[in-house]
């Protein structure tokens, strides 16, 4: 076989990046929101869970919203086929053509010690102190079962901590006519939720198992946030973004930083490093449960991870240096579901030499199309088209 030809199949297998249509499917019983035995939150009105008897509540499993529809000449602008059906799919189109290349005359190629350079002056890794998220205690909501601390809205979170142990417990979160749907650690463990609909009236509740996938609510709370600026709830770590100041990923995020400024310098140094190291794991993608959370410091140690870890590190990593990053859950065209980043920023600014940032506000990052794309130029168009992507939910 002609050696090209084996190159470009080898690197076709190897660059695919995403899962298969199987593969989607588990990873949309991952997020966070969509559970087995919980509706999925939706940007739409939910209704409360039907009473049951003995005063339970049976909370059904809703259909998640579907992706906007594609356009009519079934091309993007991006000129990316939007007939996809999953992220491999997309990832496919994007490989490169292969180009014949005529390689240069020995004579032209320079010898190792013909070149001199100065050693690189040492740069100054200073870890910044990250948010920590606080429950101090003024504002709250409690029985002898659990603790709601809702003290800090206006720093865009909430905190619940669940005293028992052995059952299912769970947090509805509704605003606005949208509805966040989260698992709860038990065993007395603090943890910490965004409030994503920004500044507004909240209403919180608690559901306890009680048999199967029937849950008896708890409690309930309902509490006006008057939330600082549009990106405070996207600064700090929370279960699904979760860092502390001795994370793994917050040194990194440092040592790639230094010596730069600005969000574009930074974004563009995390990014590269990203896409450039974690590889995508299809066995999770083929295996992963519902309930499945994301750990950023595993991620950068395995450096490989499905969609919604590489937008969990992305998140914590551009965070912890002051960069407000929402992790998004929805859907890349064509129905994939799917999970990215949108990073804020006042400047604009390439972050690759195909990528450019060019919103003052939230931009589109998607991380694990590009490590997964040869063509980046290509893929680079794809994410920089804001109608391929339609987002469900932020954390």
């Amino acid at each position: 076989m002609d050696k090209k030809i084996l190159a470009v199949a080898l690197g076709a297998l190897l660059l695919s990046g995403c899962a298969s249509q199987t593969e989607t499917v588990s990873e949309h019983s991952s997020v966070p929101v969509t559970t087995t035995d919980m509706q999925p939150a939706s940007t739409e009105h939910s209704s409360e869970p039907e009473e049951a008897t003995d005063e339970t509540r049976q909370v059904t499993a809703q259909a998640a919203e579907t992706a906007e529809s594609a356009d009519a000449s079934g091309e993007g602008a991006s000129g990316v086929s939007s007939e996809y059906s999953s992220e491999e799919e997309v990832l496919q189109s994007t490989q490169p053509v292969p180009e014949v290349t005529t390689a240069a005359p020995e004579s032209t190629i320079a010898s190792a010690t013909t070149v001199q350079t100065d050693a690189p002056e040492p740069v100054n890794v200073v870890i910044p102190e990250v948010r920590v998220p606080l429950s101090p205690g003024t504002s709250t909501a409690e029985n002898d079962k659990v603790r709601v601390d809702y003290s800090n809205s206006a720093d865009g979170y909430i905190s619940v901590r669940w005293n028992e142990t052995g059952k299912r417990v769970k947090l509805r979160i509704t605003s606005g006519g949208s509805t966040y749907d989260h698992d709860v650690p038990t065993g007395g463990v603090t943890e910490y939720y965004p409030l994503s609909c920004g500044s507004g009236s909240y209403t919180v509740q608690i559901y306890e198992q009680t048999d199967g996938d029937r849950y008896a609510k708890v409690l309930e709370q309902e509490f006006t946030a008057e939330i600082r600026s549009e990106t405070s709830p996207f600064l700090y770590p929370n279960r699904y973004v979760a860092f502390s100041q001795n994370s793994a990923c917050v040194e990194k995020a440092a040592q790639l930083c230094a010596g730069r400024s600005g969000t574009i310098e930074k974004t563009a140094a995390i990014f590269g490093w990203v896409t450039d190291n974690v590889s995508y794991d299809r066995e999770l993608a083929s295996t992963v449960k519902s309930g499945y959370v994301p750990d950023p410091d595993s991620v950068l140690k395995k450096k490989t991870g499905i969609c919604y870890d590489y937008a969990s590190l992305m998140a914590a990593m551009l965070r912890s240096q002051g960069i407000p990053s929402r992790l998004v859950v929805g859907y890349a065209k064509e129905s994939i579901y799917h999970a990215w980043n949108e990073v804020w920023t006042e400047q604009t600014g390439w972050i690759t030499p195909e990528l450019l940032l060019s919103r003052n506000g939230y931009n589109i990052v998607d991380a694990t199309f590009y490590a997964g794309s040869a063509d980046k130029a290509k893929i680079a168009d794809y994410i920089s088209d804001s109608g391929n992507y339609s987002a469900l939910y932020y954390y």
